[in-house]
């Protein structure tokens, strides 16, 4: 599962809107109305971290207009999930065309929690908000008076892309690794299976 020359093998579950219209249209873009539908009451928080990512990540791969916001790959089909009745995609992209990230790294950011450069740094943080006395880190985001730590923690987010240039540069085997992808194209498809 790594790079293959200039492309790499990535996995993604899609729903079958999602496989009709990029076969008949051979792309596809993620619009912001389709992640609202899908986490309704909590999509404002998903929102935040999203717009986020869009914001800092077409610096690294450029985001055209149609793309509001990016479809998750990973580099493990494991990962990819899926639910019945949507189907599993197996990409063949140019390298190129992807940002990749730790899976973990991401579900920090989308709890709106500190991403600390290394354990010690995460440890900084923890003991911070222990003298703050916040016990909900999120709160950060939620309540209107952490506007500091509010700013601290999103800056902290841009250790999210720290693995991206060495994938690029010298591929990956293994390991828990998610990527984002502005658009996804009829060609790149080496395989598509219901789940």
């Amino acid at each position: 599962m790594g790079a293959k020359s200039d492309k790499i093998i990535l996995y993604t579950s899609q729903s079958p809107i999602v496989i009709k219209t990029l076969l008949e249209q051979k792309v596809c873009y993620v619009k912001r109305e389709y992640i609202v539908k899908k986490y309704q009451e909590v999509s404002s928080i998903f929102l935040e971290a999203y717009n986020w990512y869009i914001n800092k990540a077409q610096n690294i791969v450029k985001r055209t207009e149609k793309a509001e916001y990016p479809f998750w790959a990973f580099i493990k089909a494991d990962y990819a999930g899926g639910y019945p009745g949507n189907y599993m995609l197996t990409l063949e992209v140019p390298i190129e065309e992807v940002i990749f990230f730790k899976v973990e790294a991401w579900n920090k950011i989308l709890n709106l929690k500190y991403l600390g450069v290394d354990e010690e740094d995460e440890k900084r943080h923890k003991d911070m908000l222990v003298k703050q006395n916040i016990s909900i880190e999120s709160d950060i985001f939620i309540k209107p008076f952490y506007s500091n730590l509010k700013a601290q923690v999103k800056k902290s987010w841009d250790n999210l892309f720290k693995y991206d240039k060495l994938i690029k540069s010298v591929g990956v085997q293994e390991g828990n690794f998610q990527s984002s992808l502005w658009k996804l194209e009829k060609e790149w498809i080496a395989d598509i299976k219901e789940i």
